[in-house]
């Protein structure tokens, strides 16, 4: 609240904001309390799990000395990770809150159940550990689902955050991980203290008007990098292994990225000229395919967008231009066994790459 009055008739008096350490309030003991007693600050429907936690370990067994504040458990089913600080955040308090998100991240209904039966324990309630695991069952409206399990929400509670937070914190809400900011304010009216908690990031505008879409863009540019990794790979793979002998023919076959359509058009555009459907194979991972229509030499998914750009003159997205090219099993290379090079059975370099994967897998 940037402003607060008392109120008598048609007189406002302003009342002075004052500060937690100010006042003897101490981060663990009272504002952690709170936030326990009355968990609807961080959210509709939160179960708080536990407080205080430390129960976990490195991979040599060596407790780690972090203590998450408060761990929730939201009506979805997600879990909610919360970072107390009483006066103004520290610069990394949203790697905290990130670092507490991984940990829990790989917590499981059991480690749950056993950590809220600890909690409770603790604050004068006795539940076994049956009851703990479906207080949280109940808890969750729908089927109980580990894979929300990874992708817990941070809540960050403080008297006031740096602008490196709130950029940072901002950039990653659009980039797709939940983080909530949350101002604690304290007031002194007639010598009677007042908290007041606000949502200050990201408010209900900023969620469905700037950050739902922008998300949406953040899902499609790691698609497309996704897509773009999986071509890149299968050509390292098959260049890696010296699967296949400079000059080996490959014809075009589009897949990834076209309808029925797009193929037609494809069809009837190498109709005109049938060197257009070939390339050969050249063991460079820059550019390893060359395009008998003009020498040169592209990539898989570079010679493919254009391809799909000539055919139909639009602008290709998202094509996977490995599985766009074929091997050739009817012309076989000099030196090579014909019936060996039979067993490629005119497979594309994504499943070759494949393959390969599949054998050095075994």
């Amino acid at each position: 609240m940037d402003h607060l009055f008392t109120v008598d008739g048609s007189s406002a008096t302003p009342v002075s904001p004052t500060e937690l350490a100010s006042e003897g309030l101490l981060e663990r003991k009272h504002l952690q309390e709170w936030v326990i007693e009355h968990p609807q600050v961080l959210g509709d429907s939160v179960l708080v799990i536990t407080a205080e936690f430390d129960r976990w370990a490195d991979t040599d067994g060596v407790p780690a000395r972090d203590r998450l504040d408060v761990l929730g458990l939201d009506a979805t089913g997600r879990l909610v990770v919360v970072e107390l600080k009483r006066g103004t955040a520290d610069r990394d308090v949203h790697l905290q809150a990130i670092t507490y998100a991984a940990l829990v991240s790989r917590f499981d209904l059991d480690t749950l159940a056993q950590a809220h039966r600890e909690f409770v324990k603790g604050r004068g309630e006795t539940l076994e550990l049956d009851a703990c695991r479906q207080r949280l069952l109940d808890h969750v409206d729908g089927e109980w689902s580990p894979e929300l399990l990874q992708r817990p929400r941070q809540v960050i509670i403080a008297a006031d955050f740096p602008k490196q937070v709130t950029h940072t914190v901002v950039w990653l809400s659009e980039m797709n991980l939940d983080i909530d900011l949350i101002q604690v304010g304290l007031w002194k009216v007639q010598g009677q203290l007042l908290a007041g908690f606000t949502k200050v990031y990201p408010t209900p505008e900023v969620e469905e008007f700037t950050l739902a879409p922008t998300r949406i863009e953040a899902k499609a540019a790691a698609q497309k990098l996704a897509e773009r990794k999986r071509a890149q790979n299968a050509v390292h793979v098959i260049v890696g292994a010296g699967l296949l002998p400079n000059g080996t023919s490959l014809r075009l076959a589009p897949r990834h990225g076209a309808t029925e359509d797009i193929r037609d058009a494809i069809r009837a555009w190498v109709d005109q000229d049938e060197s257009r459907a070939h390339a050969t194979w050249n063991n460079i991972t820059a550019k390893p395919l060359i395009w008998a229509a003009d020498g040169k030499g592209y990539s898989p998914t570079g010679l493919a967008n254009r391809i799909f750009t000539s055919a139909t003159g639009r602008k290709a997205d998202g094509i996977q231009g490995p599985t766009w090219w074929d091997v050739d099993t009817t012309d076989v290379p000099e030196g090579i066994d014909p019936t060996e090079w039979a067993t490629l059975g005119g497979a594309n370099l994504t499943e070759l790459a494949k393959r390969l994967n599949g054998a050095n897998d075994d």
